[in-house]
């Protein structure tokens, strides 16, 4: 999927789309640049991995990842644009960062150290220090929108959302309070 796949051909299929096939022009919700002017519910796919990029469009083309408006355009796409698509929003740098400005003492010992107490491994153990992504499969937080973490951190605690490898986020989202998920958005996206 990912070998050979050009990044120029995903540029122009993300300003595009393909209408007539029902694939709407990325564009509209995640950016030119891959950061997106909307925030909210839209991630930055800006600073991703190309992997991990084509692991989610395959997830939501094959429906492990249930998100009806992606689903659709992901079950459109072939496995060649999506390999283009992942190849040209990964080689993208990702949003400036202002990761730990807010978020308070909280967000930053989660990030860091985690809560042995209660079984939470740091974040930044598998997301890199900062959320600024460690491996080709997990993800990069630093720069997304806070509404869209805390939509996707309670998607794992509602079991709404499952393709995390062997449930690991299922399971460290259902130990966090509300009152750190908040803060943790706050520091992952670098705004209050």
């Amino acid at each position: 999927m990912l070998q050979g796949a050009d990044p120029a051909l995903g540029k122009q299929l993300a300003a595009t789309g393909r209408p007539a096939a029902g694939v709407q022009a990325c564009v509209a919700c995640h950016g030119q640049a891959g950061i997106t002017p909307l925030g909210g519910i839209f991630p930055n796919l800006a600073g991703m991995t190309p992997e991990y990029l084509a692991k989610q469009l395959t997830d939501f083309r094959q429906g492990t990842r249930k998100v009806p408006l992606m689903n659709g355009i992901a079950q459109a796409l072939t496995e060649q644009e999506i390999g283009q698509l992942a190849a040209y929003y990964g080689s993208l740098a990702g949003p400036p960062l202002h990761v730990g400005d807010v978020g308070g003492e909280a967000a930053r010992k989660l990030d860091q150290a985690g809560d042995g107490a209660r079984a939470l491994p740091a974040c930044a153990n598998c997301h890199g220090l900062r959320g600024l992504g460690e491996g080709p499969l997990l993800p990069r937080l630093a720069g997304q929108p806070k509404e869209y973490f805390v939509d996707q951190i309670n998607a794992f605690r509602n079991g709404s959302r499952q393709n995390d490898d062997v449930g690991v986020m299922r399971a460290f989202a259902q130990r966090l309070t509300d009152a750190e998920v908040q803060a943790l958005s706050q520091y992952y996206a670098g705004t209050p």
